[in-house]
């Protein structure tokens, strides 16, 4: 028995295998133990940015929540658990909605190699937003300006309105209903893509000198000269429309040539063509101030778009030897200009305007005769309510009045620079700085013949005066200012990232004029 038990343990020891009844070293253990522990942990949310402290009560959380039923609470014990659960979800709850806020404010940039122009067409598509800082208020004060022009229309035109149509409000009214028409240009050019209106500006221009082409033939008269074309109630000023779209086809086209303007053939054709053919146009009206202020916006988009002083200095003394010579060919345009020089020569003729204008800014001081009060409206000054409405001003709410328009237009010109230095591209910024210019120098005019610093040419001054393609036109080109501006808003650049790029792109331009020949002059662009 006992040999039979030996052999059945040394059968036993034979089936056993070796080594594996042996208990693993300790620090293995504890190795394992360290590894199945870090396995059972939830993997971190890379957007939880909460604290180590937090992190860690947040396990305890779970870790109360995760034990066995079997395991018994206190009610106190139950109680802040709950407590935890509802703290730490609220605080995953912000993080989350910080982190969706964060990314819809993200940048949206796209590669530098692709061009300006499918850059901002790009970024435009991607976010889509409404006006932007600078777009509301360049309409806020495109608005302010007419209302005040409303209020001095009304005050200027009453007296000539009760005794020429039988009602004070026959010219508010038609001007009310000008600004409907304006305001709806206004809406379409803030909501069109100035790319595609740039576009279309050759049909634009065709349109505008067909349409002075027909003037002499179908236009009415008005104070010695044909401008406007009469479509039933409507009275329309083709020069006003013809303008505008010489200067977008300006913009259009030397925005294209940037660097190439150092030949004649790319100055000339074909814009200065077109130009030179409207203007003569114009001026078989005769209407010499609106030629003048879109032949000066087209020299000016010439000038910004970099070309070469040299030339600019023949077109500028060619275009003031034609004009002279217009002004001296006729004999009544000869002594309005002289009149001009010496109003107090011919104070019943050519210098009647001229002093009956000044008597009106003397008379109002510093604070004006009072709103309505005006002694020169009332047949002594001619054109009260269109021309000269600037003098009115001056009588009636005096310096303070005055200096209000200048503020407005002051604001307006920022403004409008403002959008300018915030375009997406090129094609903006030169679009937004020439429109910003024509108004400008049209105020200028208007508000020179009005102190007696200029000669009279009959502009109108913008937003305020009356009148009804001139307010329409105004009101297309402040929409177009706020397209520029929307344009920017939607690119979603911040400032100080545009303060950057601004910063890039002039060291660039310097780089590349130090960089240019010694013979060449090429003057870089400036808008």
């Amino acid at each position: 028995m006992a040999e039979k038990g030996k052999g059945m343990g040394r059968e036993a020891a034979a089936r056993k295998p070796s080594g594996k009844g042996k208990r693993p070293p300790p620090a293995l253990l504890e190795a394992r133990r360290r590894q199945g522990e870090e396995r059972a942990k939830p993997e971190k949310d890379p957007r939880d940015k909460s604290r180590p402290s937090q992190q860690k009560k947040a396990a305890r959380v779970a870790g109360r929540a995760q034990a066995s039923p079997s395991r018994k609470q206190s009610p106190a014990r139950q109680t802040a658990a709950k407590k935890d659960l509802l703290t730490e979800g609220l605080r995953r709850n912000k993080s989350a909605a910080r982190k969706t806020q964060t990314d819809s404010r993200k940048v949206v940039d796209f590669p530098k190699r692709i061009p300006d122009r499918k850059r901002a067409t790009a970024l435009a598509v991607a976010t889509k937003s409404g006006l932007s800082g600078t777009g509301y208020w360049i309409l806020g004060v495109s608005l302010l300006m007419f209302l005040y022009g409303m209020v001095m229309i009304f005050s200027a035109s009453s007296g000539s309105a009760f005794r020429v149509y039988g009602s004070s409000y026959y010219f508010l009214l038609r001007q009310a209903i000008w600004f409907g028409v304006g305001l709806i240009g206004l809406i379409c050019m803030a909501y069109l893509d100035y790319h595609h209106l740039s576009e279309i500006s050759p049909v634009l221009v065709g349109v505008a000198i067909a349409a002075l082409a027909a003037v002499p033939f179908f236009g009415s008269q008005a104070y010695g000269s044909t401008r406007s074309i009469t479509l039933g109630p409507l009275v329309i000023q083709p020069s006003e429309f013809a303008k505008m779209s010489l200067l977008i086809l300006a913009v259009y086209v030397y925005n294209k040539r940037r660097g190439k303007l150092d030949e004649w053939k790319e100055i000339v054709m074909p814009v200065l063509l077109v130009s030179g053919l409207a203007c003569a146009l114009i001026l078989v009206e005769p209407d010499l101030g609106t030629m003048l202020i879109a032949a000066i916006s087209v020299f000016i988009v010439l000038f910004l778009a970099g070309a070469p002083l040299r030339k600019l200095a023949v077109l500028a003394v060619s275009g003031a030897g034609l004009t002279a010579l217009f002004i001296f060919s006729s004999p009544y345009r000869k002594a309005r200009f002289l009149a001009f020089l010496h109003p107090w020569e011919a104070p019943r003729e050519g210098g009647f305007h001229i002093i009956q204008s000044m008597v009106a800014l003397g008379s109002g001081s510093v604070t004006g005769l009072g709103l309505g009060m005006s002694r020169q409206k009332f047949f002594y000054l001619p054109n009260a309510h269109t021309d000269f409405i600037f003098s009115i001003i001056g009588e009636e709410i005096g310096l303070i009045g005055t200096v209000a328009v200048l503020g407005l237009f002051a604001s307006f010109l920022i403004l409008g620079l403002r959008a300018a230095r915030r375009a997406p591209d090129g094609l903006g910024k030169l679009l937004a700085t020439s429109i910003t210019c024509m108004i400008m120098i049209q105020a200028l005019i208007n508000m020179g013949a009005a102190t007696g610093a200029l000669p009279i040419t009959g502009v109108t001054l913008p937003f305020i005066s009356y009148g009804g393609s001139s307010l329409v036109i105004c009101m297309c080109l402040a929409g177009i200012l706020i397209n520029v501006s929307r344009q920017e808003a939607e690119t979603g650049v911040s400032n100080d990232r545009r303060k950057k790029r601004e910063r890039g792109d002039m060291r660039g331009r310097n780089r590349g004029a130090l960089a240019s020949p010694a013979g060449s002059r090429r003057r870089a662009p400036i808008a």
